[in-house]
């Protein structure tokens, strides 16, 4: 036996059952501001009532809006799985865009052809807002959305607050949360740290060199900061360095859990104790901190709140709203390695 199909509910049929026009039902449906109050209600609840499924084409058109959100990556794709601190903002961010009607939607733009694609579809206003998750590496599409208009959130700090006023901005205070990792260090005794940082580049490296030395000052000498890359691999082969040209050593502040992990293995892998002998001193606060042998002390750094937060500014901006800079505090996870 064939069972016939049922036909869908259509925005005329809702629109002739409540006795409106279809552009009025349309815009019932899409909360405008143009349809009273007590209208939108009794056209919605019709509509639940009769089974309505809004279709996304046509209410991205009525509302002139295609309801996604870019989040931005100007960092190499292998560098975006590497490092944890991208999907915790992610996490973040598709978090809080869950509870809504925006799709986020992941750009690519490391190299030379991403980027042109990237900038053809900020020109087709293909989505409704950007949040750029690595900003400080590219500002090249910055740039073009501010010539477009389109609303923007930074991830992260920007040299000489750059685009402050143009995108919203959240980033945690950097120079605090080294502050805070330099302190219990002394705290615990260490008069002779050396200090291993990622690329100078890095806006949130120099930030936290002086949050370092806002704590240990001159003794924290040039000789006793090495600048490198982010990940265990630098951290192993910066701490082999230091050891071969710095006299006395008894901690070591890491400017990530990455790079303190390699740190570790350095310094274990020629019998030196931590936190005996040397103690160690992460940033970030990722998974791996808990799972390095010993478990790593660390600045906690509330990324996924930041990825939450940046997601609700841009919809928000998408509203109309002006950009507002937004900064997080961090605070220290006290773990064994100290």
């Amino acid at each position: 036996m064939t069972v016939a199909k049922r036909r869908a509910v259509t925005l005329a049929d809702v629109a002739a059952k409540a006795g409106v026009s279809r552009s009025t039902a349309s815009r019932a449906l899409n909360h405008s501001a143009r349809i009273s109050r007590e209208t939108t209600k009794r056209i919605i609840k019709l509509a639940h009532e009769m089974g309505f499924v809004p279709n996304a084409q046509g209410r991205a058109l009525a509302v002139g809006r295609t309801e996604t959100i870019a989040i931005l990556v100007t960092e190499p794709l292998d560098e975006l799985f590497a490092d944890p601190t991208y999907a915790v903002y992610i996490s973040g961010v598709t978090e809080k865009l869950g509870e809504s009607s925006y799709l986020p939607v992941l750009l690519q733009s490391s190299t030379e052809f991403e980027r042109s694609r990237v900038l053809q579809h900020m020109e087709r206003q293909a989505f409704d807002a950007v949040i750029d998750i690595s900003p400080y590496a590219d500002r090249t599409i910055l740039e073009e959305m501010h010539t477009l208009a389109i609303p923007g959130v930074l991830l992260g700090q920007m040299e000489n607050q750059l685009y402050e006023g143009v995108f919203s901005i959240v980033y945690s205070d950097d120079t605090q949360g080294a502050r805070l990792a330099a302190q219990v260090m002394r705290d615990r005794g260490r008069r002779h740290p050396v200090v291993i940082l990622g690329p100078k580049s890095n806006p949130a490296t120099p930030d936290r060199l002086k949050g370092y030395r806002s704590v240990y000052g001159d003794s924290l000498s040039e000789d006793r900061v090495f600048f490198t890359g982010w990940d265990a691999s630098a951290g192993f082969t910066a701490m082999r360095r230091l050891l071969e040209r710095v006299d006395k050593i008894d901690g070591v502040l890491a400017g990530s859990d990455r790079i303190a992990a390699g740190v570790i293995e350095a310094l274990q892998g020629l019998g030196i104790s931590v936190p005996n002998d040397v103690s160690v001193v992460g940033f970030d606060d990722h998974p791996l901190a808990k799972t390095v042998n010993p478990p790593l002390t660390t600045v906690h750094q509330p990324l996924r709140s930041e990825g939450f937060m940046a997601a609700d500014l841009a919809m928000k901006m998408i509203e109309g709203e002006e950009p507002v800079t937004k900064v997080m505090q961090m605070s220290i996870t006290m773990r064994d390695s100290l």
